[in-house]
C-alpha cells in the first residue's frame, strides 16, 4: 500500500491527458478516455519498473519506500504545477443534464460514474477469479515468498498489478475531470477516499471495498443535508474510526493468523 502514495500524481496526469486530447487536439471523448487510461498505465508501470522494483531488489524497508514515494510524489506535484500552472482545466462537452427519482436529484455524470464503477469492479473480480494471471496475483497476495518458490515471476506480477490499478485510476480521473476540472492536486482527495474505503471494507476484500465506497458515498450525500459541504470528508473519517474500533479487520475483511 505504500506504493499507492503516487496514485494522486497518476490521477492528475490522467486527467490532464484527457483534457489535452479532447480540448487541445479536438478529438472525441473516446480518445480522451483512451489517453487518460494509457497515460496512467504507462506512468504507473514506469514508476514500478524504475523505482519500486529497484527498491525491492535492494531490500529497502517500508520506511525507505515510504520516503521515496513521498519525495517523488511531491516532485510530481511541483512538475505538474510548472507544466500546467494552478489554473484549472475543463473537459467541456460532457452531458450536464440533471435527472431525478422522487426527491433525489443527480446528474448524467453521477449516473455514469456509478455504472462504470460497478462494471469495473465486476470485471476486476472476474479477472482475479477466472484468469491465470488473476489467480497468480491472488497467490502472491497470500504468500509472495511461496509464490516465488513455485516459479511465479514476482516482478512481472507486481508490474501487472500496478498497471491495472493505475488504469482504473485513469478511468476514475477521466470521469472526475468530466464532472469537475483538472488541477495539479486533484488526485489527493480521491486517493484518501479510496484508501479510506479499503480499510473500511477490509484490506483483504474487494467486495468490501465496493460496499465501503457505497456506504461512504451515501453517508456523505445524506450528511450534506444537515452539515456544510466542507465537512464531507470528516464524515468519511468518522465512519472509518467507528468501524475500525469495533471491527479492526473492516466490514468484510478477516483476521489473519
Amino acid at each position: 500500500y505504500v506504493g499507492c502514495l503516487l496514485h494522486p500524481d497518476i490521477f492528475a496526469v490522467a486527467g490532464y491527458s484527457a483534457v489535452i486530447m479532447t480540448t487541445e487536439a479536438h478529438l472525441p471523448y473516446f480518445f480522451g478516455l483512451f489517453a487518460a487510461v494509457g497515460a496512467a498505465v504507462l506512468l504507473g508501470c514506469g514508476i514500478d519498473a524504475f523505482l519500486y522494483r529497484r527498491l525491492r531488489m535492494a531490500g529497502a524497508t517500508q520506511a525507505t519506500t515510504f520516503l521515496a514515494s513521498l519525495g517523488l510524489g511531491t516532485a510530481g506535484v511541483a512538475i505538474l504545477l510548472f507544466a500546467f500552472t494552478s489554473s484549472p482545466r475543463r473537459l467541456p462537452g460532457f452531458p450536464t443534464k440533471v435527472l431525478s427519482i422522487g426527491e433525489a436529484f443527480f446528474s448524467v455524470a453521477d449516473l455514469t460514474m456509478v455504472i462504470v464503477s460497478w462494471a469495473m469492479i465486476g470485471l476486476l473480480l472476474l479477472f482475479l477469479a477466472k484468469s491465470r494471471y488473476g489467480k497468480a496475483i491472488r497467490a502472491v497476495g497470500s504468500n509472495a515468498e511461496m509464490a516465488r518458490n513455485v516459479g511465479l515471476n514476482i516482478d512481472r506480477l507486481y508490474l501487472l498489478v500496478f498497471g491495472i490499478g493505475s488504469g482504473l485510476f485513469g478511468v476514475a480521473a477521466f470521469l472526475f475531470t468530466a464532472k469537475n476540472v483538472a488541477y495539479p492536486t486533484m488526485g489527493i482527495l480521491p486517493f484518501f477516499m479510496s484508501f479510506t474505503a479499503v480499510f473500511l471494507g477490509g484490506v483483504t476484500s474487494i467486495p468490501g471495498h465496493a460496499l465501503a465506497g457505497l456506504i461512504l458515498g451515501l453517508a456523505e450525500s445524506l450528511g450534506m443535508l444537515v452539515l456544510p459541504g466542507e465537512y464531507k470528508t470528516m464524515i468519511a473519517f468518522a465512519i472509518l474510526f467507528v468501524v475500525i474500533v469495533i471491527r479492526p479487520e473492516g466490514l468484510l475483511g478477516f483476521r489473519r493468523g
